[in-house]
């Protein structure tokens, strides 16, 4: 009789163990279904002015696990099966800068349902409003007969108009620029004493603009006691020259809460740009519209 290989039982056996350890190593993969966010939107109500924004990105729990956070328009991956919650807030660029995403911390969470699985998308468009507790300290949107921005520190209140032509919404503040009157620094009448206090966490102001020069914007504090920060302007950000109408969210709350002082205004400055000694363009034209303060 042929002896058998003794061999051949024990490499069996190997064989496969091998297999089941490379199943436990690199097991199948779950196949994601997908959240689709073709966009987004703002709704107000009446007394919180225009419905303007530039959410950019969708910041994504799903089941309170956070997903991650995605410019728009956006399609995730997802894991979860079944009839989910997701939660979206709203992402902004912090004073128009592509490297300083974050929350608006303005806009309540958008709350809903997707039903996942693998291979499929389920596509949802959130609508962001107000938090209950946001506070405006002024809505601009230049259509009466006034405006907030009457202190003029540098140029002239002729400057300045309001007018329907090229506007935004309604009526949009008008800047007329030359190289005869080549600036214009404006603050608000108004000083706003409750910005500030011992919960103070955010102060935003919005924006939406269209303009052939920069325009920076800041903040001019003021002290009860007559000591310090009185009637100095401290420019933080703007914004650049652009053809069509954006809208910018300037974080004024690091400057705001760090100085620590009793009132403040908001002030601009527009401007045309000098180079090489010359003025680079012979006239400027600035719009705003829809500038809010915001905090709490």
């Amino acid at each position: 009789m042929k002896k058998q290989n003794s061999s051949f039982l024990p490499a069996l056996i190997l064989a496969a163990a091998l297999l089941v350890s490379c199943e436990i190593i690199n097991p199948e993969e779950p196949i994601p279904g997908y959240i689709h966010i073709p966009s987004v939107s703002v709704q107000t109500a009446a007394d919180e002015g225009s419905a303007s924004s530039n959410i950019s990105e969708a910041w994504v729990s799903v089941n309170g696990s956070f997903v991650g956070a995605y410019a728009l328009p956006a399609t995730l991956p997802v894991l979860e099966e079944g009839v989910s919650e997701v939660v979206v807030q709203a992402g902004v660029k912090d004073n128009g800068l592509g490297n300083s995403p974050d929350i608006y911390p303005f806009f309540a969470n958008f709350e809903t349902q997707a039903d996942l699985g693998p291979n499929t998308t389920d596509t949802i468009r959130p609508v962001f409003r107000y938090s209950d507790n946001t506070k405006f300290a002024f809505i601009e949107d230049f259509n009466e007969g006034t405006q907030i921005f009457s202190e003029i520190r540098r140029g002239s209140l002729s400057q300045m108009s309001s007018v329907d032509e090229d506007a935004f919404e309604g009526r949009s503040l008008r800047i007329e620029l030359d190289t005869s009157a080549a600036i214009v620094e404006a603050a608000t009448f108004e000083r706003y004493a409750d910005l500030t206090g011992p919960f103070t966490t955010s102060v935003y102001l919005e924006v939406d603009y269209k303009s052939d020069v920069p325009v920076t914007f800041g903040i001019i504090g003021f002290d009860n006691a007559g000591t310090i920060g009185n009637g100095q302007a401290i420019f933080l950000s703007g914004f650049n020259a652009s053809g069509e109408w954006k809208k910018i969210y300037f974080n004024l709350s690091a400057a705001v809460v760090e100085s620590g002082l009793d009132e403040y205004q908001i002030v601009f400055q527009a401007l045309i740009p000098i180079e090489n000694g010359q003025f680079v363009r012979n006239e400027a034209v600035v719009l705003m519209d829809n500038i809010k303060l915001l905090h709490f």
